[in-house]
């Protein structure tokens, strides 16, 4: 190509240069680029487990939100014609949303031959929760056990007032000041094991159950430490590190506020270990349970619902059923699942 005919290309034809189209804006491409290194950054730290410290551990709860906004993103880089960072924006976008397609594909379940077990949790927001609302869940749907997080020392009267200890008769229960007092509350006789849950930053009980038919079954009332700052992020770490195994005896369940989505790798971790965890295996697992109950700028910004409250139980008990309950007065949502022993 001669020189004359790079003259040509390079003014309009009335003798003016020419100008770049709005779309090859040198800055417009330089924020497309930065968009798709934060894309890149993020998944690969979500797919590769490597969460670490406040920052980190706090915004890989909301992966299944990032997925719609990287795809959101990758629209308008192919809106500006910038094919290659739409391209990539949007491969790691669907190697994200990969990761989410179990949570709504319900699993085969083993065929379990047990009783059924019917387990509910609920987190009463430091007593704040609505106890007339919290028992007519219970008298709806009768669960065999119940997992009280964060219960303040006048809660259990008020459970009882309302009936709860008829109802459930069997407890262990360690009220406490704050977020730091649980509570088991059950149907069946129950005797705690001592040398599980004793260490957490918050209480967390774990008893073995004498089901009525003789398939015995172990529970926890789960409450890892939440990872609110970067000093809790250590204790929430070893929270996780001291919940059960499964290892060849009576099956565990555990059912609480575990301060953790799917997404988390302590969490997977603990899953990989031989746990189903209830709402994935529904197909139900991106139901969110947990959202402040206040927002920034007088309300009209809220950080998204996350699920941070699960019911997991041992591979070889079968999930019949999953549900997020409607909340009142706490910042979790109450939830249950049906289960039957093997």
């Amino acid at each position: 190509m001669s020189d004359a005919t790079v003259m040509l290309k390079a003014v309009d034809r009335d003798g003016s240069p020419k100008r770049r189209p709005w779309y090859r804006w040198r800055w417009l491409r330089v924020l497309s680029w930065i968009g798709t290194a934060g894309v890149v950054v993020y998944g690969a730290i979500r797919l590769l487990g490597l969460e670490t410290g406040f920052l980190l551990v706090t915004t890989v709860a909301f992966v299944p939100y990032f997925v719609v906004a990287a795809l959101v993103g990758a629209g308008l880089q192919a809106a500006i014609r910038h094919w290659l960072a739409a391209g990539v924006t949007a491969a790691m976008a669907v190697g994200l949303a990969i990761v989410l397609v179990p949570r709504f594909v319900a699993d085969d379940q083993p065929a379990a031959g047990g009783a059924e077990l019917t387990v509910m949790s609920v987190n009463l927001y430091v007593g704040n929760a609505n106890f007339d609302h919290i028992m007519d869940l219970v008298e709806e749907h009768q669960p065999d056990l119940l997992s009280v997080q964060e219960l303040t020392p006048g809660a259990p009267d008020a459970f009882t007032e309302r009936g709860l200890d008829e109802i459930m008769p069997y407890t262990i229960l360690e009220p406490d000041d704050l977020a730091i007092g649980t509570g088991l509350y059950s149907r069946y006789p129950l005797e705690r094991i001592e040398t599980v849950g004793r260490d957490a930053i918050f209480y967390q009980i774990a008893a073995e159950i004498d089901m009525p038919d003789g398939t015995d079954v172990r529970f926890m009332a789960a409450h890892p430490a939440a990872p609110a700052s970067a000093e809790r992020i250590p204790l929430w770490e070893e929270d996780f590190e001291q919940l059960p195994r499964p290892d060849g005896g009576l099956p565990w369940v555990l059912a609480g506020d575990f301060n953790a989505t799917l997404d988390h790798e302590n969490m997977r971790e603990l899953l990989d270990s031989g746990y189903t965890d209830a709402a994935e295996a529904t197909g139900e697992g991106l139901d969110a349970t947990w959202q402040p109950t206040e927002g920034y700028l007088n309300g009209l910004v809220k950080i998204p619902a996350v699920t941070l409250d699960h019911v997991i139980a041992e591979e070889s008990i079968e999930v019949l059923d999953w549900e997020v309950l409607e909340k009142d007065g706490s910042d979790h949502a109450p939830v249950v699942a049906r289960l039957r022993l093997p």
